[in-house]
């Protein structure tokens, strides 16, 4: 089956607890940023982050750009929203590398200033 369909089909089925999972996710992913920040770095408005944030379900495209942000595939954000176990954790720095390498070379710069304070 064609990804899009698959992704549009899983959207359509989210229920009241996915969706809440959906929001606290984003609020984790989110940290310390403002939803303004948060929003420009997934490439959407403020206003359709705040719309998740009321338990609106974002597009199939938009939920892969949540799933990368969260350094998951598609399918581990979807286990994650129905409740199932699936937290990713790298074992090797070279594990962090390959998500790190998505970053454009602002949010490099401030993972490193990030790594660097926690040192």
């Amino acid at each position: 089956m064609d990804d899009g369909i698959w992704l549009t089909i899983v959207t359509l089925q989210m229920d009241d607890l996915a969706k809440q999972r959906l929001i606290d996710l984003l609020v984790r992913v989110q940290g310390d940023r403002s939803q303004r920040e948060f929003a420009r770095d997934l490439e959407i408005t403020p206003g359709a982050l705040q719309n998740w944030l009321l338990g609106r379900v974002p597009s199939s495209d938009n939920l892969q750009k949540i799933a990368t942000a969260a350094g998951m595939t598609i399918e581990q954000l979807f286990s994650e929203l129905k409740g199932e176990s699936s937290v990713y954790v790298p074992k090797v720095a070279e594990d962090v590398l390959q998500i790190a390498l998505q970053l454009n070379n602002e949010q490099r710069r401030r993972l490193i200033k990030l790594l660097i304070d926690t040192i």
